[in-house]
């Protein structure tokens, strides 16, 4: 009736508001719960009415809307809670930072009193003892307050970081509830893409295909059934391929470092091929070595099972995405009947797939954008899903120029769902700043619970036996310079002798065997810490008297009290250990020890040498030392977690060395480490109260 008195009609209404007119149908018979904005808009609407019998009071209807809002589990009640949360952590976050000012400005008075307190004790040197002893008293407290005053700022800095972290998380988690409360989310959210998923996907040939290699290779019957369950619950938060009107839908799914990701990201790969998606775009990172590991692993396990089409792989390990004249195939895709669309299931199912694994490189992406704008075959009825490997390890900076090509691949295919992996919910995925709000996870997240066996940040500083001497059973803190390089130098050597002994034993093997370095940013002094360690190498002398001696040390002191304790296999005595020391360093000898500024590891044992901001990028296998050099900054805490993973078979071998740095004033390396996974086991629990349920890691 007020339409009708307004002279307005529900499909001109919904035109306005940017909505269908069912959906405006569905609003207004209460089926919905609309947004605030078209709440408020149709009280726009009913105030400029005449005044009638029955017209509603403005002020009711907010109250309604308002109570119908909070009475929604985990949806809009929970929205109002964070808006207060969101007011608190601003607060919490200016008082942080006035804290912060106030104290570097009683640093900066406290040290130019401490020097004219000097100055005044040096003119005194010469004269009576009981001036000096006022002056040196003096001295004392003024150098007491000065420490005070650092440790105080630190403890603000900290402070601030972690208000300014926590109203980041606050904000993205508001963003996500109030998008998925749109038509377009909200409805997606609520359970309707599983409505879809199982009755269209009748056969799973690609995933049985999956199933059976892991099945092959040991997998247990409940570890292919939570990867089942994961990558199922992944692909139902889709949209179906099949549907008439094209919908994009982006999602994230939140894992552990080194935790099998890429296996996840296979299962959701072949389980969206035998759901119908015939364009799978995989973002691999920058690095090649990388890429061809993620392009190997896909042709193997994405063989077309008999009966199915092909897919068409129009990248090779040996290469990366060219141009479409230089493809088997292209992207020109089949139909069986040529009056129906692509995405018809009759299509769908004679239709090849197209596979591209393409580095995060701008260039390539706008190459593939560009290509992608060429093909004969209607964008809108290509079913496409691009799975980005690498959404937690870009910068901000390199996210802004590569968000916006991404951002042009999604919306020149109206049918693309983009997957995003990330191993940290501290992830710049999960951020909209920087231009990458299109890549933000408005419909879905899957958080992967913490894998049964699985080694992370907090077992490295978990504690030593209370006999050994030694404060933690992982974490070293040794000084900056040689001297700490070569004991975990030492220790890489020790821990594989202690693999090949294991090894000999039927332990399993002790190959690759991997220690990193964690340098400086810029590649001069990188440069210089490789050739340090080259020299150190060289003048280890690990089959002298001196060096051997050296390693028996060692043995004793750390490795043999750490080892007993989590019951780790060990020889008797270091002397028992030499034939397997033997073997190791004549094997290091044969296979040079490789120090890489970047990816590129091609042997097996490998000392590898690499800016926190490349470690993404590398192959941790048989990863067993982490030495860090300096400078420990913050940016080095995600990096140090390169060292998580399955270690099976030598857990208790994994050292961490950290620069030791005394104090007390919480603004040590080890301190922030401690600080950071406290942050991302806080943050996870954040994410689980509107995740999608758990999943656990395959």
């Amino acid at each position: 009736m007020w339409f009708a008195l307004s002279g307005a009609t529900i499909r001109g209404y919904a035109r306005k508001q940017g909505l269908t007119a069912s959906s405006v149908t569905r609003y207004l018979r209460g089926l919905n719960l609309p947004p605030d904005h078209f709440v408020a808009d149709l009280i726009d609407v009913v105030g400029q009415l005449p005044d009638v019998t029955g017209r509603p009071d403005p002020r009711r209807l907010r109250k309604l809307h308002r109570e119908a809002q909070n009475a929604q589990p985990g949806s809009w009640g929970h929205t109002e809670r964070l808006n207060q949360q969101i007011r608190d952590a601003r607060k919490k976050a200016r008082d942080a930072q006035l804290r912060r000012d106030l104290v570097e400005a009683e640093l900066t008075q406290t040290k130019r009193s401490l020097s004219q307190a000097a100055r005044a004790l040096d003119s005194l040197t010469s004269r009576s003892d009981s001036a000096g002893n006022v002056h040196t008293r003096s001295w004392n407290q003024l150098t007491e307050e000065l420490l005070r005053t650092q440790a105080e700022l630190s403890e603000t800095k900290l402070l601030l970081a972690q208000a300014r972290t926590q109203l980041v998380l606050l904000e993205g988690e508001l963003t996500l509830l109030n998008d998925r409360l749109t038509e377009r989310a909200g409805t997606a959210a609520a359970g309707q893409p599983e409505s879809w998923y199982r009755p269209a996907v009748a056969s799973l040939p690609h995933w049985n295909v999956l199933r059976q290699l892991l099945s092959d290779r040991q997998w247990t019957p409940d570890q292919i059934a939570r990867l089942d369950k994961l990558s199922t619950d992944a692909v139902s938060q889709l949209s179906d391929p099949r549907s008439e009107a094209p919908v994009r839908r982006r999602g994230m799914i939140v894992g552990y470092p080194q935790a099998g990701m890429t296996t996840d990201m296979t299962a959701i790969v072949a389980k969206a091929i035998d759901a119908g998606y015939r364009l799978v775009i995989v973002l691999s990172g920058p690095n090649e070595a990388i890429r061809r590991q993620i392009q190997s692993r896909l042709d193997h396990h994405l063989a077309a099972p008999a009966g199915t089409s092909d897919v068409f792989r129009l990248t090779e390990e040996l290469f990366d995405y060219r141009s479409l004249a230089a493809q088997v195939g292209g992207l020109r895709f089949e139909k069986s009947v040529h009056s129906a669309p692509l995405n018809d299931d009759r299509n769908l199912a004679q239709s090849g797939t197209r596979l591209i694994v393409v580095k995060k490189n701008l260039t390539l992406i706008k190459r593939l954008v560009n290509d992608l704008k060429k093909i004969s075959t209607p964008l809108d009825e290509i079913p496409a899903i691009i799975v980005d490997m690498d959404a937690d390890s870009t910068s901000f900076s390199e996210r802004r120029a590569l968000g916006s090509a991404l951002a042009k691949m999604i919306d020149i295919l109206p049918r693309a769902q983009y997957v995003g992996l990330v191993t940290s919910p501290l992830s710049v995925g999960l951020s909209r700043g920087d231009g990458a709000a299109t890549l933000f996870p408005y419909d879905f997240i899957l958080l992967v619970s913490r894998p049964e066996g699985y080694f992370g940040l907090r077992e490295f500083y978990g504690p030593a036996p209370s006999s050994s001497g030694l404060e933690f059973a992982h974490v070293r803190m040794v000084d900056r310079g040689n001297s700490g390089l070569r004991e975990a130098m030492d220790m890489f050597v020790l821990t594989a002798a202690v693999k090949a002994y294991r090894e000999r034993l039927g332990g399993g093997g002790f190959r690759p065997h991997r220690m990193l370095i964690l340098g400086p940013m810029r590649l001069e002094p990188l440069e210089e810490l490789r050739g340090q360690v080259l020299n150190l190498w060289k003048g280890s002398n690990f089959d002298t008297p001196a060096g051997r001696a050296r390693l028996k040390k060692l043995f004793e002191s750390d490795i043999c009290p750490v080892s007993h304790h989590e019951e780790g296999l060990l020889p008797s005595s270091f002397e028992e250990l030499l034939p397997s020391l033997d073997v190791v360093l004549e094997w290091f000898a044969g296979y040079p020890i490789e120090v890489a500024a970047e990816a590129g590891i091609s042997s097996l044992g490998a000392i590898v040498v690499s800016s926190p901001q490349k470690v993404g990028s590398l192959n941790t296998a048989g990863l067993t030392v982490v030495y860090l050099d300096a400078p420990a900054g913050l940016s080095a805490l995600p990096a140090v977690a390169a060292a998580s993973g399955f270690r099976t078979g030598y857990q208790d071998l994994v050292r961490i060395y950290v620069p030791n740095e005394s104090g007390g004033d919480g603004n040590s390396f080890l301190d922030h480490l401690t600080a950071y996974q406290d942050a991302d086991e806080e943050i996870r629990g954040e994410l689980a109260s509107y995740a999608l349920p758990h999943h656990e890691s395959a």
